[in-house]
């Protein structure tokens, strides 16, 4: 089996999955009707297990495309995206940190072009965000953060 596409990320499905249904072996499974921490964890980890396998499986039976150039830009923007994900929520609020993750990943694909639409599709996908965690489940995020509360919003 050649170094491919499908073989690096059936590994990287596989291993990652692995290592994690091992650490969440540990914790209690409970039941369906009474899940314990280590439910939801062992179900996850084992359907990532499982993928990697079939994607191993497929590299192997139908062979697959070698490893192209490394693109660096996604490589670079979706982290660093996350990155200020993480740093801005409390500060800018869910809605505007949202908007930020959507387009500064979104950049990093080729075919990105910042205009209305790509505008308004992460204004809707911010908005639906900060209603279904903070309205509906109930979530302690704030919907204005620390810096637009002190600019008197």
């Amino acid at each position: 089996m050649k170094l491919s596409q499908d073989v690096l990320l059936g590994l990287f499905f596989s291993v990652i999955g692995a290592v994690s249904a091992w650490i969440a072996w540990s914790y209690p499974f409970g039941t369906s009707s009474r899940m314990g921490p280590g439910y939801f964890p062992i179900i996850v980890s084992s359907l990532l297990l499982f993928t990697g396998l079939l994607v191993l499986l497929r590299a192997r039976l139908a062979g697959s495309q070698p490893i192209p150039t490394i693109r660096w830009r996604p490589l670079v923007l979706v982290p660093v995206a996350i990155l200020i994900f993480g740093l801005t929520m409390e500060n800018l609020g869910l809605p505007l940190a949202v908007l930020l993750l959507v387009i500064l990943s979104a950049a990093a694909s080729v075919k990105f072009r910042l205009d209305w639409k790509a505008f308004v599709g992460s204004l809707v996908f911010a908005g639906l965000c900060s209603v279904i965690f903070v309205e509906l489940l109930g979530l302690p995020i704030p919907i204005i953060g620390n810096w637009l509360q002190g600019l008197g919003f």
